[in-house]
């Protein structure tokens, strides 16, 4: 009898439930999750399978630690830039003459365009502009106290307090004024105060760590006036940081000014500020507006900044050159305008005699 071939009959599949026929929509996350998977093992994730919390979870995917979300962050950040870089560049047009004139003082190009086009002349421009955000005192440093001028190197700060120092003298005598430097590192530096010491009658104490400060300070106590220059460092110089320990050490007994450059670029003027302000700082000095006619850059940081300008100073003589500022005066020094530019303070108008008197004692 032949021998006959048992086919196995086919087995059918399971039933499936209806539901579970219909595969679910792959959402956009998983398949980010399925690509990032990838990307990380080599292996080919499955799109279907549901996506971690963190990424179904907004909060979790601002995690700190959640690699994956902070991926995804860093790109939102970057779409978001590209998307308001792209509309900038629509909205770009040539500027008007008076922007020109306002990009070529150093305002950024943004502010240059605004101005430019809501005023008829480079003078409305700035008086709009100014008018409404620069602050200014009537009269800074007449409250006696302790005044420290911070700021980084070659800003000026040695003969700013000594211009300071004058005007106070001129003010209210010798015995109303002393002088405190921490400047041990820069050659000269010492020296160079206690010559303008001698010069305008007043003593000068040296203080090389924060607890002769304090006693530096305690001694200038029947003092009105105490004004401290301090060294100036790079930012990114190692002893920054003993310096600020020693002024906030200070407390709020002290009133600290920022001395910077009239001529620095708008960057810089973001890191100083990023730095100093944590001290904190009630305002700030402008040095050397004779060789910076273009300070436009520094104006707009203290506007936008919500910085105060108390002074600026103009040249080397001391104390002519050292002004209280107002809208009047910076307008015409950047429209160079001789007669107000170097317009004296009133209340120093008998200072050039004052000093030379001064200077051949």
């Amino acid at each position: 009898m032949p021998a006959v071939a048992r086919v196995a009959a086919p087995i059918a599949p399971p039933a499936v439930p209806r539901a579970a026929a219909q595969a679910a929509p792959i959402t956009l996350e998983q398949k980010d999750a399925a690509s990032l998977a990838t990307a990380h093992t080599g292996a080919v994730a499955d799109p279907a399978t549901p996506a971690p919390r963190s990424m179904r979870d907004p909060a979790a995917a601002m995690a700190p630690k959640d690699e994956l979300g902070a991926m995804r962050h860093e790109l939102q950040d970057l779409r978001q830039w590209m998307q308001s870089q792209m509309a900038g560049l629509a909205d770009a047009g040539p500027l008007t003459p008076v922007g020109e004139q306002l990009q070529a003082l150093g305002f950024s190009t943004a502010r240059a365009r605004q101005l430019g086009s809501q005023a008829l002349n480079l003078r409305g421009a700035l008086a709009a502009y100014l008018g409404k955000g620069l602050q200014v005192a009537a009269d800074p440093v007449s409250a006696a106290g302790i005044y420290a001028l911070v700021g980084p190197t070659g800003a000026g700060k040695t003969t700013t307090i000594a211009k300071l120092a004058a005007r106070l003298v001129l003010r209210h005598g010798t015995a109303a004024v002393a002088l405190i430097t921490t400047d041990t590192y820069r050659i000269g530096g010492v020296e160079q105060l206690k010559i303008y010491g001698r010069i305008l009658g007043v003593p000068v104490a040296v203080a090389r760590d924060g607890e002769e400060l304090q006693q530096h300070l305690r001694d200038f106590a029947d003092r009105r006036y105490v004004l401290i220059d301090s060294i100036g460092l790079s930012p990114r110089d190692a002893r920054m940081a003993e310096q600020m320990q020693w002024l906030q050490a200070l407390g709020e007994g002290v009133t600290r000014l920022l001395v910077a450059g009239a001529g620095l670029a708008p960057t810089a003027y973001a890191e100083l500020w990023s730095l100093y302000r944590r001290l904190p700082v009630a305002a700030a000095i402008l040095t050397k507006l004779d060789e910076s006619p273009s300070f436009g850059a520094a104006l707009q940081w203290l506007v936008e900044g919500s910085v105060p300008l108390w002074f600026y100073t103009d040249g080397q003589r001391v104390p002519e050159d050292l002004h209280v500022p107002s809208l009047a005066k910076i307008t015409a020094l950047l429209e160079h305008d001789p007669v107000t530019r170097f317009d004296s303070f009133p209340a120093i108008a008998a200072a050039p005699a004052a000093a030379a008197t001064a200077r051949t004692a």
